[in-house]
């Protein structure tokens, strides 16, 4: 038994050995990276040498749209908020300019002139005097 759990033992070890990463072959070449452009050698600027003009290629893009210079947006324009309107009969609420079905907003402890924002549409409006 113990045999055989030795001959297993080793195996999986020859396995494990033989599966990790080698590393290449130190005498095979290894392809470096490909330059298309073409050094040219330095010039003197007196020498009276103009470079000549390059030539366009049959596969070079030329993107013939006009530059234009993005406009920043002007800042928005803060409005004057309109006035809640006070609930009738009970104190403290009101109902907002901006919501349809006329729901009720607690303002208690709010000064009167006081912006507030409405829970349900998320616009100011003025707390009633």
């Amino acid at each position: 038994m113990n045999r055989f759990i030795l001959s297993i033992l080793s195996l999986a070890v020859a396995v494990g050995v033989g599966a990790c990463n080698k590393q290449p072959d130190p005498r095979k070449p290894v392809p470096g990276p490909r330059t298309t452009e073409k050094k040219e050698t330095p010039r003197d600027v007196d020498d009276g040498y103009t470079e000549p003009v390059k030539k366009k290629e049959r596969d070079d893009v030329v993107d013939v749209t006009p530059f234009e210079k993005k406009k920043i947006p002007d800042a928005p324009v803060k409005q004057n908020p309109d006035y809640a309107i006070k609930a009738e009969g009970k104190p403290g609420y009101v109902k907002s300019p901006y919501d349809g079905q006329g729901r009720l907003i607690d303002v208690r402890g709010l000064p009167p002139g006081t912006e507030a924002e409405c829970p349900y549409t998320h616009r100011t409006f003025l707390v009633p005097p």
